[in-house]
């Protein structure tokens, strides 16, 4: 007999082993979260996303390190909208130069943002009893390499790419 397909729920991280934070946090506790999941050899960050919750446990949103990184100073939001195209140096990157001393002061000062102000949205929630199959499509089809699983309305854990990877390779004896 055949073993059973794999389901979300048998690969997940659980929460309380996964960076999260509460919404009313702010941008320095957000960096302490994710700073805690290093590697202690080369003190290189395990996870580049965070959950975030609200008062009832439930997920509200997610936090990036791109997120935590653009809202250290407007000018980097912005300077991401600017698209390169062919035959065209990106000037931001330059520009970005210049801005270094004034960026290193103001960001100091930014720490202090709270997390629901600079959080992205979630697009994508799978549940425990979700084939793995589903999760890996809605992975490939959206570049999300982390998703959260639910239980109810509560989040579980969340979901890997390199978890998913592992089990059909392991499955399929690629």
């Amino acid at each position: 007999m055949a073993s059973e397909n794999p389901v979300v729920k048998d690969l997940i991280i659980p929460l309380e082993s996964y960076p999260h934070i509460h919404e009313s946090q702010t941008l320095h506790d957000a960096d302490q979260a994710i700073q805690a999941y290093s590697c202690q050899e080369n003190d290189r960050l395990i996870y580049a996303v965070l959950f975030v919750l609200n008062d009832q446990n439930q997920l509200t949103g997610r936090l990036t390190l791109k997120d935590m990184m653009q809202s250290l100073d407007p000018r980097l939001k912005e300077a991401s909208k600017v698209k390169e195209f062919e035959g065209k140096e990106m000037e931001n990157s330059n520009l970005a130069i210049l801005w270094e001393d004034s960026f290193f002061v103001e960001c100091t000062k930014r720490s202090r943002t709270l997390v629901k102000d600079i959080m992205s949205p979630i697009k994508h929630i799978l549940k425990g009893s979700d084939p793995v199959l589903k999760a890996l499509s809605i992975m490939l089809s959206t570049q999300e390499v982390v998703l959260p699983v639910v239980d109810e309305d509560r989040v579980i854990g969340v979901i890997r790419l390199k978890e998913i990877f592992k089990a059909i390779s392991n499955k399929c004896k690629i």
